[in-house]
């Protein structure tokens, strides 16, 4: 029982090390100019069936996804060896010249590719918004449909016109679009 208290703590400061870590190299590679995120970003990517409500499954996902991927042999615990193991392969996709070092070049080329993959989920994401017909393009029917929809849900007290309250509204939902 002592045991696994203990493992438990070591898997928390070294989540909270890796936590730390992994900004300060995005950050480095983006030459000390942290990017500030969309208000509605972090809600939007744990409420993952679009609901507008964050359920316990939905918030402890990824928690439960990134403990599964350190525990290698799946018994339901995470040794010292096995977050070794996990550090080392993280170490290495950013060593892309695999001379033991990380270099500026190197944390900004997997800065540059995290964040390709973003913006590759996020049309996605928007051409199932707005592809209201699935055929793999959006039309300006669609387009304008979509827009129309998002207006309508936004003005709340139906007057034609988006007040200040009604803009802030629509911030948490992503610029207001949700499949629907």
């Amino acid at each position: 029982m002592k045991e696994t208290k203990v493992m438990k703590r070591k898997f928390i400061i070294a989540s909270m090390i890796a936590s730390l870590t992994i900004p300060a190299l995005a950050i480095a590679a983006t030459d000390g100019a942290p990017k500030k995120s969309h208000k509605g970003d972090i809600f939007e990517r744990l409420d993952t069936n679009k609901d507008g409500e964050i359920s316990f499954e939905e918030m402890t996902a990824k928690s439960t996804e990134r403990f599964s991927k350190l525990d290698k042999d799946g018994n339901g615990t995470v040794t010292v060896e096995e977050m070794t193991v996990s550090k080392r392969e993280f170490f290495d996709k950013l060593d892309a010249d695999k001379n033991g070092t990380i270099s500026k070049e190197e944390a900004k080329a997997f800065h540059e590719m995290k964040r390709e993959m973003r913006k590759e989920r996020h049309a996605a994401r928007m051409m199932e918004i707005l592809d209201s017909n699935g055929d793999g393009t959006v039309s300006k029917e669609e387009f304008t449909a979509a827009s129309d929809k998002r207006f309508e849900a936004a003005d709340t007290n139906k007057d034609g016109i988006l007040s200040a309250d009604e803009l802030q509204t629509m911030g948490p939902k992503k610029h207001g679009m949700k499949k629907g």
